[in-house]
């Protein structure tokens, strides 16, 4: 594929990177809430590490998402 995308494209990709980051974001959130619950319900050792680690990593790829589709949709250089 060439680059740079074409205009129209690039708004494409953007919203779907948009849409695809806001999907993560909501499903780590609502993850979080339940291993929250978990924790206030059966105490530390019911959460483990490696599954808040997981969700934190999560979060960062949602965010990172979010903001390329955002610097994608706007026409922005996204190559940092």
């Amino acid at each position: 594929m060439a680059w740079p995308l074409p205009p129209t494209t690039r708004r494409l990709v953007g919203l779907l990177f948009l849409l695809a980051g806001f999907l993560l974001l909501l499903g780590v959130a609502l993850r979080l809430y339940v291993v929250y619950d978990t924790y206030q319900r059966l105490g530390a050792d019911a959460v483990a590490s490696t599954q808040l680690v997981i969700y934190l990593i999560m979060l960062v790829a949602a965010v990172m998402m979010l903001r390329y589709g955002w610097r994608e949709r706007r026409g922005n250089d996204t190559v940092d």
